[in-house]
């Protein structure tokens, strides 16, 4: 309906230019032409990813993150397993950070049956498993970014998740490194373990803040958005003013 057609229905410009605006919010992503010659490959990569969002595949994406982070966490071949040969120390994934003497402490602490359990069950999963949670936060961003803005450069967000999960694989390429060369730690493996551990740790829970505020306002601009209301009030008219004539 353009505007001229928006005022014999009874509908201000004003008010139609509103409702299209909420509109192209919602459809714009599936509507959005690809940047022109493969500029920005990777943005138009990313909004691709918007495009296909889908509320099932955030589903499937979460339960498949929740299977691992279980069995990595709580099985007899993840973090559990370990706990119980090790009776209570643990692993080098959850410092934030640490320094050559901790990294030796911590390694020594697991014991031989410890560091060999570390090394052949847990660090195997652990490059399956951040390809889940990357999966996850892309899922949600991506639903969430499609249904919230309809402008650039919000597909861009999906790179939090994506170098969350390259940062933990770095720090577990070090960490299998350390583990190999048992006592005799190189350092830079330690630094590169210990600042990519910092970093994906970081970035894990900016991934929950970006995912709790692209809510918020998914959720306002659901229930609360005067262009929300506006569109739901000019659909009626119309249907009204159909009905009419």
């Amino acid at each position: 309906m353009t505007a001229t057609r928006a005022r014999t229905r009874g509908v201000s410009p004003a008010l139609w230019k509103r409702v299209t605006h909420a509109r192209e919010c919602r459809l714009g992503w599936d509507e959005r032409p690809i940047i022109i010659q493969g500029e920005y490959k990777m943005g138009n990569f990313m909004i691709k990813i918007i495009k296909k969002a889908m509320w099932k595949k955030a589903i499937l994406f979460t339960i498949l993150f929740m299977a691992f982070y279980v069995l990595i966490n709580f099985s007899g071949i993840g973090v559990a397993g370990l706990l119980k040969i090790t009776g209570g120390a643990n692993i080098l994934d959850f410092e934030f950070g640490f320094t050559y003497e901790k990294a030796v402490d911590m390694l020594t602490a697991l014991g031989t049956e410890g560091r060999a359990f570390y090394l052949a069950k847990i660090l195997p999963l652990d490059f399956p498993f951040p390809f889940t949670y990357m999966l996850f936060f892309v899922g949600l961003i991506s639903l969430l970014v499609k249904h919230t803005f309809c402008r650039k450069p919000f597909q861009f967000l999906l790179f939090i998740p994506v170098l969350t999960m390259l940062f933990d694989w770095i720090e577990n390429i070090g960490i299998i490194v350390m583990l190999n060369n048992y006592p005799k730690l190189p350092e830079w493996t330690v630094s590169l373990s210990s600042i990519s551990g910092i970093l994906k740790n970081s970035f894990f829970v900016v991934n929950f803040v970006v995912i709790g505020i692209l809510f918020v306002i998914f959720v306002y601009r659901f229930f609360f958005s005067d262009e929300e209301r506006s569109s739901q009030a000019v659909q009626q008219h119309c249907r009204n003013a159909c009905r009419m004539g």
